[in-house]
């Protein structure tokens, strides 16, 4: 009997783990910050700095400003040079870069005649600087550790992923979000702990995983989003999700706003005259939208129409269209000297993990595969909504408008019959579109409100992830 049971365990420990490509407690490089021309590096307990085969050590909390100069980084006071620097705290303290702390190590590379700088760390260091940025660690516990193994699962399998730029993953969302210590949170940090190791598997390899927000009730298949046929990447019931904030809604556009997102976005030419949609297999998801203008009708991939209008403003493609035409809308007229101009959206650096309530920072998260698999060829970002005075506005008072929205051609500077005796705005006759939807994201792989709704109920978060990556396994890595 007990020969028995020793063989039993052998082979559940055997069949447990999988060998994965990487070194034992493996570590990554990510990218902190890029083109910077001077960087503050210090530690409460002290620094070493190593250039080459020269090591230096530095008191502690001594600032040490580092320069781009011509294809190398200079140590200012020191006057050393070198491609690279590479700075470890004394003991176990953290490396600040100015007031941000961050585990691990600093790594300084002159790129393009500026300053990267990258943070060399354990994977799972990595782990706890991203999860509360992606979901409320507050949140049942079950629901935190399935997103924890998915968070795992997804570095595990992209290692390497900007290899070809000397760091494994940047610190935006076109990877994960990672903020360093100032974004970890003391109960995420134990459940990361206590998930060591653990990754979902597909056919004993890292599954390619993927996660949004909410689903609206019914997941989304790889297929029909991205035209790629992946075997756990399908739709799947999410019926826990009733209480998330997006599990219903209704926007609306009118035929010029959708002309301008559109045409600016390289996809279509003219007036927009009629929308239609194209309904998919799995309950309401479209598979399709054909825009018709006064010139040609155009079919538009629905990622690409979210992003066009904004994946803040429309949260999903799981909607259904319906036009209003000619109802009244109100236009702002724009004088010459107060035409629009169009600015590219700009964001300071770590703003995802500034000036956010966890719940918000979850919610403007928009996880997809990208990279993982070669069929994404574009990245949802996210897009912050500006005030701006010169924005049409509807006579529905709770919809909301692209704040780089201009008035047509047709209308600036040049008030018609419509004009109001102030001379500031004009009426206009033209189509609204309403839309009318459910959930928050692309919809495929892990529902983080439905992994919550799931937890509440009582579920593990192996079954979490084995309902919404069916067909995988959870196992212990081992790497080597």
């Amino acid at each position: 009997m007990f020969r028995k049971t020793v063989l039993f365990l052998f082979f559940l420990l055997f069949f447990c783990t999988i060998p994965v490509l990487a070194a034992n407690d493996p570590n990554v490089q990510v990218l902190l910050f890029h083109g910077r021309t001077a960087i503050i590096i210090s530690s409460p307990g002290g620094l070493t700095i190593q250039a080459g085969r020269k090591i230096y050590t530095i008191s502690p909390d001594v600032k040490c400003t580092f320069l781009s100069e011509d294809d190398r980084v200079v140590w200012e006071g020191h006057r050393l040079f070198s491609p690279s620097f590479l700075l470890s705290p004394k003991g176990q303290g953290f490396l600040y870069y100015g007031s941000r702390p961050y585990r691990g190590k600093f790594i300084l590379k002159n790129q393009s005649d500026s300053l990267d700088l990258v943070n060399l760390l354990p994977l799972d260091d990595y782990i706890k600087g991203t999860i509360k940025l992606e979901i409320n660690p507050s949140w049942p516990e079950e629901a935190v550790r399935a997103q924890i193994v998915a968070s795992r699962t997804y570095a595990v399998s992209n290692l390497g992923r900007h290899q070809e730029t000397g760091y494994d993953f940047c610190s935006s969302s076109h990877c994960q979000n990672y903020g360093g210590v100032n974004s970890e949170d003391p109960a995420a940090n134990r459940m990361v702990d206590l998930t060591h190791d653990i990754i979902l598997t597909y056919q004993n390899q890292p599954a390619g995983v993927c996660f949004h927000s909410e689903s609206g009730g019914t997941t989304d298949s790889a297929v029909n989003v991205w035209g790629k046929d992946v075997p756990y990447l399908v739709s799947v019931d999410s019926p826990w999700e009733k209480d998330s904030p997006h599990f219903s809604w209704e926007v609306q556009f009118t035929a010029s706003e959708l002309r301008f997102a559109l045409e600016h976005a390289g996809l279509i030419q003219g007036e927009v005259r009629d929308l239609q949609v194209v309904s998919g297999s799995n309950g309401g998801r479209i598979k399709n939208i054909l825009v018709k203008t006064d010139s040609r009708e155009y079919q538009i991939p629905p990622n690409q129409f979210r992003a066009a209008l904004g994946f803040d403003l429309l949260p999903s493609t799981f909607f259904e269209v319906r036009t209003h035409p000619f109802l009244k809308t109100q236009q702002a007229v724009i004088t010459p000297e107060k035409t629009p101009i169009i600015q590219e959206e700009k964001k300071t650096e770590n703003d995802e993990s500034q000036g956010k309530s966890d719940y918000q920072a979850m919610m403007n998260k928009d996880w997809n595969l990208d990279d993982i698999i070669s069929f994404l060829k574009m990245r949802e970002k996210q897009r912050e909504e500006e005030k701006n005075n010169q924005t049409i506005l509807s006579e529905t008072p709770d919809i909301q408008r692209p704040a780089e929205t201009p008035v047509p051609d047709e209308m600036n500077g040049q008030p018609g019959d419509n004009e109001s005796a102030s001379g500031q705005t004009m009426v206009r006759e033209e189509a609204v579109f309403i839309f009318r939807g459910r959930g928050y994201g692309h919809g495929v792989g892990l529902s983080q409100w439905g992994a919550r709704g799931m937890a509440l109920q009582g579920y593990r978060y192996q079954d979490i992830l084995l309902h919404y990556f069916p067909g995988c396994q959870v196992k212990k890595a081992r790497f080597k």
